[in-house]
């Protein structure tokens, strides 16, 4: 492997997802530009998963959650780069090497893809506080708050078409608190440092707390435009109050306890 073609670990977690694995993990087979050793973790699924020759498999017994599920798939791996992907995102062609090039242009530790059609702030932006979580519950916002002054003012007036014409002329990476855990590229050095992904969180927001732990360590987030990610949009829980609800809600009360002075203390805390 040269520099030309950098070797990435993509580990994709796996719970019932059936064919839309298959489609993640060829995604991942068509990738340009970059040598991709693929991880899936099929976190109990029951049947259980089943993947094309070449594709690592590591079952697990139980569903251990998202944290640790990811954690198993990284360990399993040795790549110096490591991509975690959802099972239901799909790269692009050329996704992996954008973001990887990114990654070494901004000297960053962490980077985030955009998702197609949708605005960048739609996976990516400032820490959320509880007023953004609030607000996400309630309907009332499908975004975060951009981190500081953006280079480019991404943004939803112009709708889905606009924010791709704003991606394509505008910079290629511009730093974020974090980003969506549905795809992220980072250095197996930095998930080292902070001691990998915190499996205390079962389902979220493990992603953001992955993120500003790196970034509290003295490493750099960002956000990459490009050859962009597919993947749904985040959907917001008009029905949190349910067994997964309250778990996440529980979930999102240590996240803040954990960050809250961190939060306090940015750029884009709320007066």
């Amino acid at each position: 492997m040269g520099a030309s073609c950098p070797l990435i670990d993509v580990v994709i977690l796996t719970w019932n997802d059936g064919p839309l694995l298959d489609a993640a993990i060829a995604s991942v087979v068509a990738s340009e530009g970059v040598e991709a050793r693929i991880v899936v973790v099929d976190n109990g699924s029951e049947p259980p998963a089943a993947v094309p020759d070449g594709v690592h498999l590591v079952s697990l017994p139980e569903n251990r959650g998202v944290a640790a599920g990811r954690n198993v798939g990284i360990r399993a791996g040795t790549a110096d780069l490591v991509c975690l992907l959802d099972s239901d995102a799909e790269l692009g062609p050329r996704s992996l090497r954008n973001l990887v090039d990114g990654l070494a242009e901004a000297g960053a530790d962490l980077a985030v893809p955009c998702f197609t059609a949708q605005a960048p702030t739609a996976s990516a932006g400032a820490a959320p506080d509880l007023t953004d979580k609030a607000r996400r519950v309630l309907g009332r916002t499908a975004e975060y708050r951009p981190l500081g002054a953006e280079p480019v003012p991404f943004g939803t007036a112009g709708g889905a078409g606009a924010a791709t014409a704003l991606l394509q002329a505008g910079p290629r990476w511009w730093p974020v608190d974090f980003g969506i855990g549905a795809c992220q590229l980072f250095r197996r050095s930095a998930w080292e440092a902070v001691g990998g992904i915190d499996e205390s969180f079962f389902y979220g927001p493990e992603d953001v707390d992955f993120c500003l732990r790196i970034k509290q360590a003295g490493g750099l987030v960002v956000q990459i435009a490009g050859d962009p990610v597919h993947h749904p949009p985040r959907r917001i829980h008009r029905r949190p109050i349910n067994r997964r609800g309250v778990a996440h809600a529980w979930a999102v009360a240590r996240y803040y306890h954990r960050h809250r002075a961190w939060l306090r203390s940015s750029p884009t805390a709320r007066p």
